[in-house]
């Protein structure tokens, strides 16, 4: 059965799997997850938590840019105080309700967009999440490949799964079209450090087949 809890004014909507161990956290915008949970933690045997409601050039921004388009609302730069809050009031009180003690579960976080670009960040800064799927992650972000290429990349025993749309590259907005060459130069960089990676390019654009994607991309995770 699929519950609801309010935090900090985000919606969490989380349905369990019967002892499994292992939960799939979704940072997702679409409402029409809702009808997809249960099914989806019945399949992939692990509890599936959706979380919406942030503030996405927000909260998902690692540093303040400029807003992409032009004259879009700027980048604020907020994601290590949304990763704070994750960790410190989101995480506790999810797997309290789910029946979790003192062991953690096994994590995974999946992100669309901005949302793809922070599961990425996060992971680099932090070990919160076993494993990360990145849907057509905001990439092109301003110094995201640089700030990656500037650090040793830290060793990893999870996944990095990430899935980008063959069209997303040809976006009508310049800045976008770099998308495609900047997650291949990031696969490479952690498949170079060792890392488990799989990376997928499919049909359409940006927003086409998103809970098509959301299944590839969990099943990728969830197989050995």
């Amino acid at each position: 059965m699929v519950r609801k809890i309010e935090i900090n004014g985000m919606q969490c909507l989380y349905c369990p799997a019967q002892s499994s161990g292992k939960i799939i956290y979704i940072l997702y915008p679409m409402d029409a997850l809702a009808q997809w949970i249960e099914p989806a933690a019945r399949h992939f045997g692990a509890d599936i938590v959706v979380i919406t409601g942030m503030d996405w050039e927000s909260v998902f921004s690692p540093w303040p840019a400029k807003g992409v388009p032009a004259g879009s609302e700027d980048f604020r730069g907020q994601s290590p105080a949304f990763l704070q809050l994750l960790q410190d009031t989101v995480i506790p009180r999810i797997e309290s309700a789910l029946g979790y003690g003192t062991e953690a579960p096994e994590r995974t976080l999946t992100g669309v967009s901005m949302s793809g670009l922070f599961a990425l960040w996060q992971w680099i800064e932090c070990d919160t999440f076993a494993n990360i799927a990145s849907l057509s992650g905001s990439f092109w972000y301003e110094g995201f490949v640089d700030w990656l290429k500037s650090r040793p990349l830290p060793a990893k025993t999870g996944k990095a799964y990430f899935l980008l749309g063959r069209q997303e590259s040809h976006s009508p907005v310049k800045a976008f079209n770099t998308v495609g060459a900047d997650t291949q130069e990031i696969v490479t960089l952690l498949h170079d450090a060792g890392i488990r990676v799989r990376y997928d390019i499919v049909p359409g654009n940006h927003y086409a087949n998103p809970i098509p994607r959301l299944n590839h991309a969990l099943t990728e995770i969830t197989s050995n």
